[in-house]
């Protein structure tokens, strides 16, 4: 079984619980880890043997830019069970932290994770 670590990953979003909230792109760092099993047989130099991390990124950032989601805890939910159909991994923890929020109440982070 693999670990995988994506840290901080900076996204901007509409998010935001009132709609004069959602108007301006708000900064997102966002954590994912999961885990995927592979057969000791397979040859690990083969991407088609291991997770593509550029392709879990990218579909990452998409996501979440594209969501509609009003709550980070809707959207922490809406991924990951959509990477976990899309890329059949498993154990998806997303952390989502609103730096520029947190700043605003004098806080070094506000982040919600599942």
């Amino acid at each position: 079984m693999f670990k995988v670590e994506i840290k901080n990953l900076s996204i901007s979003a509409n998010i935001g619980i009132t709609a004069q909230e959602r108007k301006k792109k708000q900064l997102l760092k966002v954590t994912l880890e999961f885990s995927y099993p592979v057969k000791n047989s397979l040859d690990l130099n083969n991407i088609n043997n291991v997770k593509d991390y550029s392709s879990i990124t990218k579909y990452l950032k998409t996501f979440i830019k594209e969501s509609q989601s009003h709550t980070l805890e809707h959207l922490i939910i809406k991924t990951s069970n959509a990477l976990e159909k899309k890329f059949k991994i498993k154990k998806v923890k997303i952390t989502i932290n609103k730096t520029a929020v947190a700043k605003k109440y004098g806080a070094e982070s506000l982040s919600v994770s599942n």
